[in-house]
């Protein structure tokens, strides 16, 4: 009996992170509770909007190929990889909307309540870093209501070269945030007890830049603190969405080679959908 109370808490916890059911903490329970299944695309609209350029490059290789395909006078050889491009083509530009929708529309990622499992207690003080648009922005304040909090904008078109971050950002309101330069946070030292980085690191794509960075994360994480990084990761789940586009994440390999550098351990990690990856990190 134990031990299937066991699995059904764990099978909601898991659903709870697909957003199928809500979770809340009352009086030292967990509770669930079902809610309704969200069904807007808005974000992944929003996103797929920002990344215009494969979408249009999608549909323009589908028409090609389907017109070759079409066209009997063409070798037999060439309507077939005509017909395989526009198939490829076709499944990209619906795998990755799939994909933002899963992600951003579907999961609780955004919500930021799975910080509460990579915590014992509500922290005194969080520092958020990200490029402060609405996709990667978790709402701190809310799952922490009595947590000081400060919220720090790597962005910086010298060096994040993704054209769809500029975009965002052009359609992003205004923040509360601090801007921040990832060689020189503007903090003092151990001035965060649960420091969260939502998917920026990976925007710096210089490997030197990058591991300043972190060093510059454990400094400011108090030493019983937390360093929380949410990323995408490049393996077969963004391969199958993204297609070449999964180059721009990295592996697995280089994160943890990156805590290793910088002094840090892995204290856990877990996946929200199969897109996001959470490293749970703490000074070594």
């Amino acid at each position: 009996m134990e031990h299937q109370l066991r699995w059904l808490r764990d099978a909601k916890l898991y659903a709870a992170s697909y957003g199928l059911l809500s979770k809340e903490l009352i009086q030292g329970t967990l509770v669930i509770t079902e809610k309704h299944i969200r069904m807007s695309f808005d974000r992944a609209v929003s996103l797929a909007r920002y990344n215009w350029p494969l979408y249009l490059t999608c549909f323009l290789g589908a028409a090609v190929g389907f017109t070759i395909w079409t066209i009997q006078l063409v070798p037999s050889p060439i309507r077939y990889l005509g017909f395989l491009g526009a198939l490829v083509a076709t499944w990209y530009a619906i795998s990755s909307f799939v994909a933002f929708y899963v992600m951003f529309d579907r999961s609780d990622f955004l919500s930021g309540e799975w910080l509460t499992h990579c915590v014992e207690q509500s922290p005194q003080t969080c520092v958020q870093l990200s490029v402060c648009v609405e996709e990667t922005t978790l709402p701190i304040s809310k799952v922490f209501p009595s947590t000081d909090y400060i919220e720090l904008d790597l962005f910086d078109k010298s060096f994040m070269t993704e054209p769809a971050i500029a975009r965002a950002k052009q359609n992003s309101g205004d923040s509360p945030s601090i801007a921040a330069k990832p060689d020189a946070l503007p903090l003092s030292d151990n001035t965060s007890e649960m420091t969260v980085v939502t998917l920026a690191a990976h925007e710096i794509r210089d490997a030197s830049q990058r591991e300043v960075l972190f060093r510059e994360l454990s400094r400011i994480t108090a030493p019983r603190g937390r360093l929380i990084v949410a990323e995408h990761l490049r393996n077969l789940s963004a391969a199958a969405a993204f297609g070449p586009g999964f180059f721009h994440f990295y592996p697995r390999s280089t994160w943890t080679t990156l805590a290793q550098k910088t002094e840090l351990r892995i204290e856990s990690e877990f996946d929200i959908t199969p897109f996001f990856h959470v490293f749970v990190l703490r000074h070594a």
